[in-house]
């Protein structure tokens, strides 16, 4: 098969997959790296070139089925320009004395009411902010809101959030006993009619001090980031790092043990035995650490 076969071999499945409902689609980082390598041999390396590159679409590894009204021409960003290149600093703030939850409300009703985060809204959609309990030990991490998030404006909600709640009771923790929260208080929005973008560096900056805020009042014993963005949002963005060599292993973010997984949503798309122990093994470490018995059978999972 040459490469133009297998290119397009690749778009029918991605249309297949849409057809059939499928919202997230995660690829390993080997395989982005040999399809990174497959295009460099055919096509060569852009950075390489002398000539001007011609309008390309931006590359997306999450498939969804959610379609979103076209941006107007001047809406649209070329590859080469940051889309959030207008996202402006974050503006230092502090949270007001009182107990945990009525810190929280201030909180959200601070971010809630954020004109940046209102403005980068899609239509219909919503600011994000964490939910769970203020008193938790286990502060779980996720990445930016997906269709079903900012359409609730709950992280955590549809499949990825249903497969998140199963690994929960399967530790004994209630979703009701965490807190979940995310790097991003928005979707980023993009010009593609499905589909998630990553946000830039710049979008992840702007929305940290309100991350590290929950993390403040909440205070709690454990942070497990979940996927890459959240990972580069709490590490700090390398785009030499690769999950599967950062994940079961502890960090640290601002004096708070940290452990690596893969997104839930990763499970998804990769319901393989392996791939769910190497995640549940990360979540005994964290049990571990949070002094939670655990049973016979829960370390037997996935063997």
């Amino acid at each position: 098969m040459n490469q133009a076969e297998a290119a397009h071999s690749l778009v029918l499945e991605l249309k297949r997959l849409r057809s059939e409902g499928v919202r997230d689609l995660y690829v390993e980082e080997e395989s982005l790296a040999a399809l990174e390598d497959s295009l460099r041999r055919n096509f060569g390396d852009p950075s390489s070139s002398s000539s001007t590159p011609g309008p390309t679409a931006p590359v997306s590894t999450a498939v969804s089925g959610n379609d979103r009204p076209k941006p107007k021409p001047s809406q649209v960003q070329s590859p080469l320009e940051d889309p959030s290149i207008h996202i402006p600093d974050p503006t230092p703030f502090s949270i007001p004395e009182g107990s945990k939850k009525e810190r929280l409300d201030w909180l959200r009703e601070k971010i809630v009411g954020c004109p940046t985060c209102n403005s980068e809204l899609n239509p219909g959609g919503h600011v994000v902010f964490g939910t769970g309990n203020p008193e938790a030990d286990l502060f779980l991490c996720g990445e930016a809101p997906g269709a079903e998030e900012e359409q609730q404006g709950v992280p955590f909600v549809g499949p990825a959030g249903e497969l998140l709640n199963r690994i929960l009771d399967a530790m004994n923790l209630p979703r009701d006993e965490v807190y979940i929260g995310n790097i991003m208080n928005w979707r980023p929005r993009h010009d593609q009619s499905f589909g998630n973008r990553p946000p830039t560096p710049r979008e992840m900056n702007f929305c940290m001090p309100y991350l590290k805020a929950q993390l403040e009042v909440v205070s709690p014993k454990v942070v497990v980031a979940l996927g890459k963005t959240a990972t580069d949002g709490l590490l700090g963005p390398d785009p030499t790092r690769r999950l599967g060599d950062v994940r079961g292993k502890w960090h640290e973010f601002q004096d708070i043990p940290m452990m690596v997984t893969y997104h839930p949503s990763y499970l998804l798309h990769n319901p393989s035995k392996a791939s769910k122990r190497k995640v549940w093994e990360d979540m005994l470490l964290v049990m571990k650490r949070l002094e939670l018995p655990i049973s016979d059978k829960q370390m037997g999972f996935f063997r």
